[in-house]
């Protein structure tokens, strides 16, 4: 473990405050969640809480099958990176820092999704909150028209995931 020398002093009501540095550094927001260990007797860890993480056999297979029957490419990410994807180069690839910040507005012709690729095609961008927190995003590079003729599937496949993920 590593010392950092920061001391925080806890409240009558047991909470701490975690530096806007540490916060920073991994990318913690108000609100999110963070998972709580106890190592030992003595030591107490905290780790951001990925409801999507990486080791989704069946999901990964999901996303290709959806790739294929909307004719799109198919991203699914957490709020850090693209965890699942049809494309093979982008998987486990962090997020670009104004994706979260554009990602809804949908207005952007060229909206970076990792620092290296453009979602330069029409895109679509769908939050997934299961239990209702921002948990990542369903993402969908492809002809608009192959889309709207796919909504019912779209709108399934958002309500599948979340349901999927809500009790990962």
């Amino acid at each position: 473990m590593k010392t950092t020398g920061i001391t925080r002093r806890i409240d009558e009501l047991g909470r701490i405050v975690i530096p806007k540095e540490m916060r920073k550094t991994m990318h913690i927001k108000a609100g999110e969640l963070l998972e709580i260990f106890l190592s030992d007797t003595q030591t107490i860890s905290l780790k951001k809480y990925i409801a999507i993480s990486k080791n989704e056999e069946f999901i990964s297979s999901f996303i290709k099958a959806l790739a294929n029957k909307v004719n799109a490419n198919v991203f699914v990410t957490n709020t850090d990176e693209v965890v699942f994807t049809n494309v093979c180069t982008l998987s486990n690839v962090s997020l670009s820092a104004d994706f979260e910040n554009n990602a809804l507005k949908g207005t952007l012709k060229d909206l970076k999704l990792t620092n290296d690729y453009k979602l330069n095609k029409s895109y679509k961008v769908f939050p997934i909150s299961p239990n209702g927190d921002l948990s990542g995003y369903l993402v969908f590079e492809g002809a608009d028209s192959n889309l709207k003729s796919h909504d019912e599937l779209i709108k399934f496949s958002i309500s599948f995931l979340e349901s999927y993920f809500e009790y990962a």
